[in-house]
């Protein structure tokens, strides 16, 4: 099963995820996320332009989930 890592990136600094999640695909991968973002979006509301990035065990990119709307997030890199 792939394993999946969420950081939390906020434009200018990332907060990698060390241990990942093993997960069955991507559309798993991303149901995670945004369940992350609606868990974490109270606490982060001032923080400015944050997205929570989904990247593979070789640190691809793979989607990002913005935060708060406004923000170019779900998009496939």
């Amino acid at each position: 099963m792939p394993r999946f890592f969420f950081n939390i990136r906020d434009g200018y600094d990332v907060d990698e995820d060390e241990e990942g999640i093993e997960l069955p695909d991507l559309e798993a991968a991303r149901a995670e996320a945004l369940a992350t973002v609606e868990e974490l979006r109270d606490e982060l509301r001032d923080a400015g332009n944050i997205e929570l990035e989904i990247t593979d065990e070789t640190g691809r990119r793979l989607l990002t989930v913005p935060f708060f709307r406004g923000g170019q997030g779900g998009r496939r890199r």
